[in-house]
């Protein structure tokens, strides 16, 4: 392979790592430039925290629940 196609090559792998990258950390779609604003790799963090909280709550309830049936049981 010659110099122009190896120049050729990493500048299309180049761009395709850019876009990549861009669509990751840019904005997502309906986005207003204020103080609320979320790249997409930010909504995907929040979203992830909210069910993981979500899930915390409701294996911390079941527990509970658990412990206060062991305990009228008599166990």
């Amino acid at each position: 392979m010659g110099k122009l196609s190896n120049f050729l090559i990493g500048a299309a792998v180049g761009a395709a790592a850019a876009l990549v990258v861009s669509y990751i950390f840019g904005p997502s779609n309906d986005t207003t430039y204020d103080e609320h604003y979320q790249s997409r790799l930010d909504k995907a963090l929040a979203d992830g925290k909210r069910a993981a909280d979500e899930r915390e709550a409701e294996l911390r309830r079941q527990f509970e629940e658990g412990k206060r049936r062991r305990s009228a049981s008599g166990y």
